[in-house]
């Protein structure tokens, strides 16, 4: 079974040591932007040309919170101007 991403959520790259906030696109609602990297909401990179790491696991609420990671929706600073 895959993952499906959503906005907010966090996940665990291969070669990156701490967990990663998704973020949903704002220029293309069918985009989640993780660590500056582009996929799909199955977790597959968007552009055949960006080398996007794999995403190793979707962190549970309790991981998060476990980690001490905020698990509530913050709107990019761009949308609060």
């Amino acid at each position: 079974m895959g993952i499906r991403l959503y906005d907010s959520a966090w996940v665990a790259l291969r070669g990156v040591d701490t967990p990663q906030q998704v973020q949903k696109d704002r220029l293309n609602p069918a985009v989640f932007v993780i660590n500056g990297y582009h996929y799909d909401i199955d977790g597959r990179g968007v552009s055949k040309i960006e080398n996007v790491p794999e995403i190793l696991r979707l962190l549970s609420l309790q991981d998060a919170r476990t980690l001490g990671l905020s698990t509530q929706y913050t709107a990019p600073k761009a949308l609060l101007v």
